[in-house]
């Protein structure tokens, strides 16, 4: 993939498509969109720590980034250690990644 393709799309979507997301789900408030808009954020700008893991990513951000944290925010999301409103931010962060990696829709 060429480095202006890169630049274009973050994973399957169009840079322009996840720039809305977030619009959108900053005028929410509630745990999940709150942990949806993390991962959006982090997906525009990868140079800050991952939303569920914290780790720091070689740039440009690949799809297997977005893949590991998905699935750390889908671990997060099921441990009954977390308190509820935790365990509802990463499954926001989840189901964001989870859009930007081509699966379900972020507003389902």
């Amino acid at each position: 993939m060429s480095d202006q393709a890169r630049e274009t799309f973050i994973a399957v979507r169009p840079r322009r498509a996840v720039e809305a997301g977030a619009a959108e789900l900053s005028g929410r408030a509630d745990a999940a969109a709150l942990g949806a808009l993390r991962a959006c954020r982090w997906a525009l700008d990868p140079s800050r720590p991952a939303p569920v893991t914290g780790r720091a990513v070689t740039l440009p951000l690949a799809e297997l980034d977005l893949a590991v944290e998905e699935r750390a925010a889908i671990d997060a999301a099921r441990d009954p250690g977390l308190a509820p409103p935790d365990r509802a931010r990463a499954r926001g962060t989840a189901r964001a990644l989870g859009w930007i990696l081509g699966f379900d829709p972020l507003h389902a």
